[in-house]
């Protein structure tokens, strides 16, 4: 079977390699990379593979969200919002619309 993408993910699939041996292979699959002399078409298959269990690696060590604790303390508490008497509104309107230029009209 030729590397590729989809001979990593058969092999991961099928094997249910441990993320010590998915790294293993990646180590190998770097090293070939960088190794290689030819053309870039000839390694292709190889840089697939090595993108597919990169990502698999990464999917795998990242926690998911309902394991990550999220730190709430230092935001701000639910609560309702402050309500401005309306004469505050309409001076801080006046103020703003006088600071754009804009004429008040009653």
């Amino acid at each position: 079977m030729s590397t590729s993408a989809e001979s990593a993910k058969q092999w991961v699939d099928s094997k249910q390699p441990s993320t010590e041996q998915i790294q293993e292979v990646v180590d190998k699959l770097e090293k070939r990379i960088e190794a290689w002399d030819g053309d870039e078409e000839s390694i292709q298959g190889s840089i697939e593979a090595l993108d597919y269990l990169s990502a698999f690696l990464v999917k795998e060590e990242t926690p998911s969200v309902s394991q990550v604790p999220l730190d709430t303390s230092n935001l701000i508490p639910d609560s309702a919002p402050v309500e401005l008497e309306q004469e505050v509104k309409e001076k801080t309107f006046a103020e703003l619309k006088a600071q754009l230029g804009i004429a008040v009209k009653k």
